[in-house]
C-alpha cells in the first residue's frame, strides 16, 4: 500500500491527468499562431543547423510533431506539454537524488503549476525546449554528484550531462548560465570535483561542444547573425540604467513564478546563502540566482523580458520545496499558495477559452495578434485573384509569418511557393521587403524581395514607411486597405499597395 502512495506515483497520477487536460485545451483553442510560432513553424520547413534569432532546436521539434501529425496550429504547439510534463519529471527526480522524494514531488508541483508554465503549454516557444534540457542537466550533474560511499559516476550521466548542456545551447543561448555554476561546483563542491576533474568531465565538455559546433559554423556562415541578434537584443547602445525597467520586470516575476512561491524563493535564496540548508541547497540557490541576478542587471542597465530569467525557476522549484519542507506551517502557505494560484490561473484560461466572455470582459487586446488570420489571408488571396503579382511584399516580420502559415494554410496543397519551393513561374511569391541594407531577421535573411521590375502586392503594417516606399519602388498605386475586425474597439488596418520597379535600398538608417 506505501508504494501505491509513494510521491512517485503521486506526483506521475497528477502529471498524467495535467496532461490530459493540457491536451484538450491545446486541441480545441480557439486562437491562431501568434506571428513567432509561425515564424517557428516556417524555420521547421526548412531545417537548419542555425536561423537569424535563434538556435535550431525549435524548428527540429516543430518539424518532428507537424511531420506526424500534419500542420495545424496545435500540431505546431504539440510538443509543449509534453516538453514541461518532462521537465517537471526531471525535477522530481533531481530532487529525490539530491534531497529526498517529497523535496522532488513538492518542486515539481511548483515548476508544472507555474503560471508562466500554464502559459507555455499552450503556445510554442524556446522557453518549453530549453527549460527540459536544463532539467535534463540538473538531472544528470544530481546523478553525478558522487559520495564517499558511492562508486564512480556512471558514463550514461556523463553523456546525458554533455547532451543536456549541447541541445540546451541548441535551444537557447541562455543556456550558457548554467556553465559558471558547474564550473564552480566542480572546483569548491567535493562530490563534484570527485565525478567530474577527470576523464569524465572532459567528455562532458567534448559532447556538449561538438553538438553545438554545427551551429557555430552556421553562425559563420552567415556573419554570426544569432550571436549578435542576441547581443543587440541587451540594447546597449541606448540610454543606460533604467530604475523603472527593474522594477517592472522583478513585479513581473510575481507572474512567472507565482504570487507566493516567487517571495518564498527569495527568502530560501537568503537562508541558502546564509548556510541554513545543505549543501546540495547551496548549488541549487546559485543556478537560480544567477539568471535571476543576470537579468535584473540587464533589465536595470537596458531593458528585459519577463521570461529572460525563466531559467532560474528550475532551481528555484527545487529550493523553495526543500525551505518549506523545513517546517510544516511554511508547507501549508506553500500548499494553499499553489490551490489558490491554480484556480485564479484556470479561471482566467477559461476565459481566455472563450472569445465572447473575452470580448466581454474588455481584455481582447492581448489576444489581437492571435485573431482573425485566415480572414487576413483570405483578403489577400481576394487582392491576388483580381490581378497579377509576381511577389506579395510585407514589411513587418510578424505579419510575414503569420501571412506564410495562413496563406499556404488556405490551399488544399500547401500553396508550396510559399516555401520557397520552385513552382510555376507565374504563381505569387511571398517576400519580405528590407527596411535597410543589412537583414533584420531571418525573413530579410532569406526571403526578401528581389530587384524585380514585376508588380508587387505590397502590404504594410507600419503606416509610416510610404516615403521609404516611394524611394524603393518606381510605380506605387494605393489600393483599399485591409480591414480586418479584432473584437470590440480592435482592428488590423494593413494598407495595401500595387508597385512595380523594385530595387533594394543600400541604406542602414531607416527606422
Amino acid at each position: 500500500m506505501s508504494r501505491l502512495n509513494s510521491p512517485a506515483q503521486k506526483l506521475a497520477l497528477f502529471l498524467s491527468g495535467l496532461l490530459v487536460l493540457r491536451l484538450i485545451i491545446l486541441f480545441v483553442a480557439p486562437w491562431g499562431l501568434h506571428g513567432d510560432e509561425a515564424q517557428y513553424w516556417a524555420w521547421s520547413q526548412a531545417p537548419a543547423f542555425g536561423y537569424f534569432s535563434k538556435p535550431p532546436m525549435i524548428a527540429w521539434v516543430i518539424g518532428l510533431t507537424t511531420s506526424v501529425f500534419g500542420d495545424a496550429e496545435w500540431a505546431v504547439r504539440l510538443s509543449a506539454p509534453f516538453l514541461h510534463i518532462g521537465t517537471a519529471t526531471m525535477i522530481f527526480l533531481a530532487g529525490r537524488r539530491l534531497f529526498n522524494p517529497d523535496a522532488g514531488f513538492w518542486a515539481a508541483l511548483i515548476y508544472i503549476l507555474m503560471p508562466a508554465v500554464w502559459l507555455s503549454s499552450y503556445i510554442m516557444s524556446t522557453d518549453a525546449v530549453l527549460l527540459f534540457f536544463w532539467a535534463v542537466a540538473l538531472h544528470a550533474w544530481a546523478g553525478l554528484r558522487v559520495t564517499e560511499t558511492e562508486k564512480g559516476p556512471s558514463w550514461g550521466r556523463v553523456l546525458q550531462l554533455g547532451g543536456a548542456l549541447g541541445c540546451g545551447l541548441l535551444s537557447k543561448y541562455a543556456m550558457a548560465f548554467f556553465f559558471p555554476v558547474l564550473i564552480l561546483a566542480i572546483v569548491f563542491d567535493p562530490p563534484s570535483r570527485k565525478s567530474l576533474m577527470s576523464l569524465k568531465g572532459a567528455v562532458v565538455a567534448i559532447v556538449a561542444a561538438l553538438l553545438l559546433v554545427p551551429n557555430l559554423m552556421w553562425n559563420a556562415a552567415h556573419e554570426f547573425a544569432t550571436i549578435s541578434h542576441t547581443g543587440e537584443n541587451a540594447n546597449l547602445g541606448q540610454d543606460l540604467f533604467h530604475p523603472s525597467e527593474l522594477f517592472s520586470f522583478w513585479v513581473d516575476q510575481f507572474g512567472v513564478f507565482g504570487l507566493l512561491p516567487f517571495p518564498m524563493f527569495l527568502l530560501a535564496l537568503i537562508a541558502g546563502f546564509r548556510g541554513k540548508l545543505n549543501t546540495p541547497a547551496v548549488w541549487i540557490a546559485e543556478l537560480a540566482a544567477l539568471p535571476l541576478c543576470a537579468i535584473s542587471l540587464q533589465a536595470f542597465i537596458s531593458r528585459a523580458n519577463a521570461n529572460w530569467a525563466v531559467t532560474a525557476y528550475v532551481g528555484a522549484s527545487l529550493l523553495v520545496a526543500v525551505w518549506a519542507l523545513r517546517q510544516q506551517t511554511r508547507t501549508t502557505w506553500l500548499k494553499w499558495g499553489l490551490i489558490v494560484q491554480t484556480g485564479v490561473v484556470m479561471g482566467l484560461g477559461g476565459l481566455a477559452m472563450s472569445p465572447p466572455l473575452i470580448d466581454a470582459a474588455g481584455l481582447n487586446n492581448p489576444v489581437k495578434r492571435l485573431r482573425a488570420w485566415p480572414e487576413t489571408a483570405e483578403a489577400v488571396k481576394s487582392i491576388i485573384a483580381e490581378d497579377y503579382y509576381a511577389y506579395i511584399a510585407a514589411d513587418n516580420r510578424l505579419v510575414f509569418y503569420d501571412l506564410n502559415y495562413y496563406l499556404s494554410s488556405l490551399d488544399p496543397q500547401r500553396n508550396k511557393v510559399l516555401l520557397n519551393i520552385k513552382m510555376d513561374r507565374d504563381q505569387t511569391k511571398l517576400a519580405m521587403w528590407s527596411l535597410n541594407a543589412s537583414p533584420a531577421h531571418h525573413a530579410s535573411l532569406t526571403r526578401a524581395l528581389p530587384d524585380t521590375d514585376a508588380p508587387v502586392l505590397l502590404i504594410s503594417y507600419h503606416h509610416n514607411f510610404e516615403a521609404y516606399f516611394r524611394e524603393d519602388f518606381e510605380e506605387l498605386t494605393p489600393l483599399e486597405p485591409i480591414i480586418i475586425n479584432l473584437g470590440p474597439g480592435k482592428t488590423r488596418e494593413l494598407k495595401v499597395w500595387r508597385a512595380k520597379g523594385y530595387k533594394r535600398t543600400s541604406r542602414e538608417d531607416r527606422t
